[in-house]
């Protein structure tokens, strides 16, 4: 087990609109410290982004608004620092390609482990 990512002072934007999947990373957050903000829809995702700076977006890719490809495509127009981590349920490598090229650092296969999650956050959190 790679064990718990410090997140402690970390501000994490978490685009989920299924309440169950958010619940999940709710819990594994509160193990580590960090402090995550929500957006249920593509459309509040670009809004926080743009008015707050996060060390990390969590983006689902299927958002019942904007696609989170597209919503990924459209920070990148102004922020291309940020990483941000794709959700999506889909484990055909066209969703994979898809999200790498609209912008996004990674993809988390859902249902994902704490060990998975932990091991990909600690790649991109300094």
């Amino acid at each position: 087990m790679a064990g718990f990512v410090d997140l402690n002072n970390k501000k994490i934007l978490v685009v989920e609109d299924d309440d169950i999947n958010y619940i999940y990373l709710a819990q594994i957050f509160k193990m580590t410290k960090g402090d995550f903000f929500r957006a249920r829809t593509g459309r509040e995702a670009l809004e926080m982004a743009r008015t707050q700076s996060y060390d990390i977006i969590l983006m689902d890719i299927q958002l019942p608004d904007i696609s989170g490809k597209e919503v990924t495509k459209q920070i990148r127009e102004y922020d291309t620092e940020t990483p941000i981590i794709a959700q999506t349920a889909s484990r055909t490598p066209d969703e994979t390609d898809e999200a790498i090229e609209a912008g996004c650092s990674e993809v988390l296969v859902k249902p994902f482990t704490i060990d998975d999650f932990s091991k990909v956050i600690q790649k991109y959190i300094h």
